[in-house]
């Protein structure tokens, strides 16, 4: 049976036009995201201001775009900001200390070909609506976040509802502050790769779909890989991840949340650290709810992504997650991971993390 559901799983994608995934977005991009093209027109943002020419939010309103930025810092933003089609943004060429936006939600919602790379997100309160998420890729196609940094999300950190072909890679998603949830994906498929997950009460990721969750780290978590019970039927590959408890984990074994019986799961090499006793000695954790057992990955890039342990993933990810060069929050975040059990808080305000700007950090 459990070979039998990740065939039709496997065929399902061929038939829906999914491609095996080969990487063009960039050298290195992994996963279902990687297919996403991006833009070729050049544009260059040459001011941190909310708007006008120059801008970020001009730089993504047309689609085909390829922008880069001459100026480093926070972008303020005074209303969401919605991305055209076809756009690649290269946070990686600003500046150090780096670029990134504050103060309400970025949009690609219903978008395809979307490559972000290297960039900041941090939503935090001075949102003023509460349904908003730090970045919504909601009903989106062919998306691949690498490098980005996402913090106090409000609604969801990432809201990838309706999303088909998905990765989010080397990436930070930390201490979201409204409903206190990291993402929300549905559809699918979508790959999760070497992220770093930090101090939130749910959904790292919440995942209906069918999923790569390749070497990602977790860490104070209440609740980490969730399915909710869905009535679909969804397999997930889950290889060699390092889940740590932390001072606001209530229940260690909610290291893998409302996973029943439709779900078919390849689980294999993850490790939870349990004890909060500031060292890295977990036990092996491969048992994922009530789901079906598979003997083998469902789909066929899984083993060949986790080259890396979870010992090994823990390294990797606590150096390179997230964007750089690491600024002030990501600093901050990094380290209570590195307390390994002793530091931590889920929060509801961006200013409990004591940083300069109201808690938003100097960039």
């Amino acid at each position: 049976m459990a070979q039998i559901k990740r065939a039709l799983a496997f065929a399902s994608l061929l038939s829906l036009g999914f491609p095996l995934v080969s990487a063009v977005a960039f050298e290195g991009a992994v996963g279902f995201g990687s297919i996403a093209i991006g833009g070729t027109t050049s544009y260059v943002v040459t001011t941190l201001a909310d708007s006008g020419t120059g801008t970020f939010r001009d730089a993504v309103s047309e689609s085909g775009r390829n922008i880069t930025f001459s100026v480093s810092g926070y972008i303020v933003l005074e209303s969401p900001v919605s991305l055209s089609s076809d756009l690649t943004i290269n946070g990686q060429t600003a500046p150090s200390p780096g670029i990134g936006v504050m103060a309400r939600e970025i949009s690609a919602s219903g978008k395809s070909n979307i490559i972000i790379r290297n960039f900041r997100m941090r939503q935090g309160n001075e949102e003023t609506d509460d349904t908003k998420s730090a970045f919504n890729m909601g009903d989106a196609t062919n998306v691949i976040l690498d490098h980005c940094s996402i913090a106090f999300g409000v609604y969801d950190s990432i809201d990838a509802v309706g999303a088909v072909n998905v990765t989010v890679s080397n990436s930070i998603i930390a201490l979201p502050i409204g409903q206190q949830f990291g993402a929300h994906l549905e559809t699918g498929p979508s790959t999760w790769y070497a992220n770093l997950w930090v101090s939130a009460h749910n959904r790292q990721p919440l995942s209906k779909g069918n999923t790569q969750y390749i070497n990602n780290i977790i860490y104070n978590y209440q609740a980490a890989y969730t399915v909710a019970d869905t009535g679909g039927n969804f397999s997930h590959d889950i290889i060699n991840n390092y889940f740590i408890t932390g001072p606001s984990t209530t229940s260690a074994s909610d290291d893998y949340y409302q996973i029943d019986d439709n779900q078919s799961v390849y689980a294999s090499g993850n490790f939870l650290d349990s004890n909060k006793d500031g060292v890295l000695n977990g036990a092996a954790a491969n048992t994922v709810g009530s789901a079906e057992v598979l003997s083998s990955p469902w789909y066929s890039t899984s083993l060949s992504m986790a080259s890396l342990t979870a010992a090994e993933a823990y390294s990797y990810v606590i150096a390179n997650a997230g964007a750089s060069p690491r600024d002030e929050v990501d600093t901050y975040v990094v380290s209570t991971v590195e307390s390994l059990g002793t530091e931590g808080a889920i929060i509801t305000n961006q200013d409990s993390t004591g940083l300069s700007n109201d808690g938003y950090g100097t960039l």
